[in-house]
């Protein structure tokens, strides 16, 4: 394998990681999962809270640069289904 080569290897590596990452963010938000165990279900809502910081940061929106991937559009998406996740919470501990 030439230099070129393996430059290219390890850019394409790191565009699929940081693709990922975007991709479990947005799915960690979007998760319904509802477990019997009290603790998987702290563990979803840690995953869900991290999710958030990651899509609200500069990071991601420095990774979407970089990327040429469409940040807005990706935020408004996961955040979009996050709030309707927050006001059926808000909802169901007022009934």
């Amino acid at each position: 394998m030439t230099a070129e080569e393996l430059h290219d290897a390890e850019c394409e590596f790191t565009r699929k990681l940081l693709c990922g990452m975007i991709q479990q963010a947005v799915e960690d938000l979007r998760s319904e999962k509802v477990f019997m165990s009290k603790q998987l279900n702290a563990h979803q809502e840690i995953d869900r809270d991290t999710a958030l910081h990651f899509i609200r940061s500069k990071a991601f929106q420095g990774i979407c640069d970089v990327l040429s991937l469409p940040a807005d559009k990706i935020k408004t998406k996961a955040l979009k289904y996050e709030c309707k996740v927050l006001c059926s919470k808000v909802l169901s501990k007022e009934s």
